[in-house]
């Protein structure tokens, strides 16, 4: 396949055309030519107003439903939902009903994705059935493909698995993603403890069963000298728990957060909003504002879309039965386009996770795979139900009108458009 970008504004801070204008010409998926003015009549053609180009995105901790949750989701329509929403690559967490515990079920996720041009990598459970109890042969997954280890937004609430899964992916020179939750302070909690949740009567979820198992797992890994991802801080006093040890550990320990932490308060949930119910929850302004300058002072390496998709009848319930979660592929990059610098959502996006997971590099330069994200500035775009890839419809943007679009992605010799 041959495909041009016409005039496309490079974003790519590992790049020497940087901020530059270019056409890019892709000739079976390899980037052959860059310049000012690029011509080839055998080219698809993107010539988008305000188009924008960058290294692939790439979205860690992502939730399908296969197998096993079928009605939520399948491979297929998640993988759809990561490329309309500008990924290259995802990693998948493992599901309730089948958590991937066994390199037999990395390599059925191998197979079922194998015809997207959307890379799809699976994160292997860090304990059996996802119960925290008993570790799983994680050697045997990583050397099946599990690019890390982890049980998802399931807290480890016993220090000793997780230290010695520290030391076992050491060995392999992996890396455990976790999220921090102290669950004995924790149990019940609907969304975050403050004024809010006791204007509604609603049990909350205080920042220090974060913060507290954040200065746990340090010393934890500190202990095994091995590697971490502490997955989706959302509060201030988590950030100030991190902040102690992070530069002391650049190569061990990484963060990562979820974009509606970066975008919404506690406040949004003031009518009940089930599709707002998520985990971590959404906290108040002054937590979201300690994130923003985190993810721009580079204390906090990745921003995730935090994709689980729900059933109506797992959302269709009052606020306290509903199930948490939102969809997130589709809408993460379009909200962060206009709060974050180009620059830094792309060392987000692209550049940091595929570091820290050892993933291709994707920098935009001649004779370079082309793995590329695509999207145009002051474009408006409504995202409404008829645009949800997804097979559930759990998200909380539906009829908002976003500043920015995403265009799609080129990845694996084709072009995806949104």
């Amino acid at each position: 396949m041959v495909i041009l970008l016409k005039k496309a504004t490079i974003v790519d801070p590992l790049s020497k055309y940087n901020g530059k204008r270019q056409d890019i010409l892709i000739e079976k998926g390899v980037i052959t030519k860059i310049g000012a003015s690029i011509s080839s009549k055998k080219a698809k053609i993107v010539n988008a107003k305000n188009l924008h180009v960058s290294p692939g995105w790439v979205d860690i901790g992502v939730f399908t439903g296969e197998p096993g949750l079928e009605h939520r989701d399948v491979l297929s329509t998640t993988l759809d939902s990561a490329g309309a929403g500008g990924y290259t690559r995802i990693a998948i967490f493992s599901n309730d009903a089948h958590p991937i515990d066994q390199s037999s079920t990395i390599s059925f996720i191998k197979d079922r994705s194998s015809s997207s041009p959307i890379h799809c990598h699976s994160i292997g459970a860090l304990s059996q059935n996802l119960e925290g109890e008993e570790i799983t042969e994680l050697i045997d997954m990583h050397h099946a493909g599990a690019i890390a280890f982890s049980d998802g937004l399931h807290s480890i609430q016993k220090a000793g698995l997780l230290e010695r899964a520290l030391h076992y992916v050491k060995a392999v020179d992996s890396i455990i993603i976790h999220r921090p939750n102290d669950k004995t302070l924790s149990l019940h909690s609907q969304m975050h403890e403050g004024d809010v949740s006791t204007s509604l009567g609603v049990p909350g979820m205080p920042d220090i069963a974060e913060s507290i198992m954040i200065d746990r797992d340090i010393e934890i890994l500190k202990y095994t000298d091995s590697k971490m991802l502490i997955h989706l801080v959302s509060s201030q006093k988590g950030i100030q728990h991190l902040k102690k040890e992070k530069k002391a550990m650049p190569e061990q320990l990484f963060a990562s957060v979820s974009y509606h932490n970066l975008m919404e308060t506690d406040e949004s949930l003031s009518d009940f909003d089930v599709n707002r119910k998520l985990s971590p929850p959404l906290r108040t302004n002054t937590d979201k504002s300690a994130l923003i300058k985190a993810v721009e002072s580079d204390l906090i390496d990745i921003i995730c879309s935090n994709h689980v998709p729900v059933e109506i009848e797992g959302k269709e319930k009052e606020f306290i039965y509903a199930d948490n979660g939102a969809l997130g592929l589709q809408t993460c990059a379009a909200s962060l386009l206009e709060i974050i610098d180009h620059d830094i959502l792309v060392t987000k996006l692209a550049i940091n996770p595929r570091k820290i997971f050892n993933l291709p590099s994707a920098t935009i330069e001649k004779g370079a795979k082309a793995e590329l994200s695509l999207w145009a500035t002051k474009t408006e775009f409504e995202f409404t139900n008829k645009d949800n890839k997804s097979l559930s419809r759990n998200s909380p943007f539906f009829g908002k009108t976003f500043k920015n679009k995403v265009i799609g992605v080129v990845s694996q010799d084709n072009l995806v458009l949104a």
